[in-house]
């Protein structure tokens, strides 16, 4: 599969200042208080920002005629997690991330799970990896994927309710699922995927409209500022220990309604601890796919998500292709 990411120069000249423009002409002119920070967030500085590891490990053979090649995968989430941490050995990479007494939340996405069908080989890797690093499975929960693959995990269901007390975002009001309270980290494993508001979902999408009670009072606007803000107040933020995006297969169309058709081979693993970087690369290695099938850019270059712009701006992570260490991590 083809792949298309602007030259760094490039993208901080012209789409950081693109994005930049687009978003404040709509927030003055549509929305003027979406420019405030969630409460207790200051604005970032993209300047000044540390630059953003995202590790791109990819494996020509974890996707083949036959499915997904359960050893390949685990290969490729160890090798990623290794190149991020600068780490010999996974064991010593999650042991970096993770302490012995954390409550482990690792976050899926049910939607189109099953069009995508690498939901449960990569959920067996990135649990089979724990354990060899002395987590206990039973000290980690996970949430949306069948009740049977936690079983087989040996891991705790969720608590599927919702906590009585309500967050305010500063563009809504809503609860968070009761078992984030239990939780004292978060791994966040999206697909990369189209959406028909926010363009994409990813890191952010995943956390922002995957954790609270009622998703769909955020979707206005290109779910702009929602995404970001969500996922900026404390029970996220202070819980976000790693994202690894499972873009073993992607969907380049159709969002939640995609069919096997629109779906994409690429035998790709994304790992970053910046939600906002690794949206970034998810952006352009999505648009790369749609560009080998002959499809149109999900926004002409060089504009990014407005999301991305806002994240950025609460300090969440880069998106500035400057501002990121984008490592390369080849696997037979």
């Amino acid at each position: 599969m083809g792949s298309f990411v602007p030259t760094r120069r490039e993208f901080l000249r012209t789409g950081a200042a693109a994005a930049g423009a687009a978003l404040a002409a709509r927030r003055s002119d549509a929305d003027p208080g979406a420019g405030d920070s969630a409460p207790g967030v200051e604005p970032g500085n993209p300047s000044t920002a540390p630059r953003a590891r995202v590790v791109d490990a990819h494996s020509g053979r974890v996707v083949g005629s036959s499915g997904i090649d359960r050893a390949a995968v685990r290969d490729l989430l160890d090798a990623g997690l290794c190149e991020l941490t600068g780490k010999a050995r996974a064991s010593d990479a999650w042991q970096s991330i993770l302490r012995s007494d954390d409550v482990i939340g690792i976050k899926f996405n049910r939607v189109a799970s099953h069009t995508l069908g690498t939901t449960e080989p990569f959920a067996a890797a990135l649990m089979q990896s724990l354990a060899d690093a002395e987590f206990d499975p039973a000290r980690c929960v996970i949430f949306d994927v069948d009740a049977r693959l936690i079983q087989q995990c040996g891991a705790k269901p969720p608590d599927d309710r919702f906590g009585g007390h309500e967050v305010d975002f500063g563009c809504g009001r809503d609860s968070f699922v009761a078992a984030l309270e239990r939780v004292t980290a978060l791994i966040n494993v999206p697909f990369l995927k189209t959406h028909h508001l926010a363009l994409m979902t990813g890191c952010l999408k995943n956390l922002s409209h995957g954790l609270i009670r009622r998703p769909a009072r955020f979707h206005a606007d290109g779910c702009d500022p929602a995404i970001s803000r969500i996922v900026a107040s404390e029970p996220i933020r202070s819980r976000l220990r790693l994202n690894v995006v499972n873009a073993l297969r992607m969907l380049v169309e159709g969002g939640s309604r995609a069919a096997p058709t629109d779906r994409a081979d690429s035998g790709r693993i994304l790992l970053s601890f910046d939600p906002v970087a690794a949206d970034a690369v998810g952006f352009e290695r999505i648009n790369g796919a749609r560009r080998t099938r002959q499809l149109p850019p999900l926004l002409p270059y060089p504009h990014v998500p407005r999301f991305l712009v806002t994240s950025r701006d609460l300090n969440l992570g880069q998106f500035d292709a400057e501002r990121m260490d984008l490592r390369k991590v080849a696997r037979p």
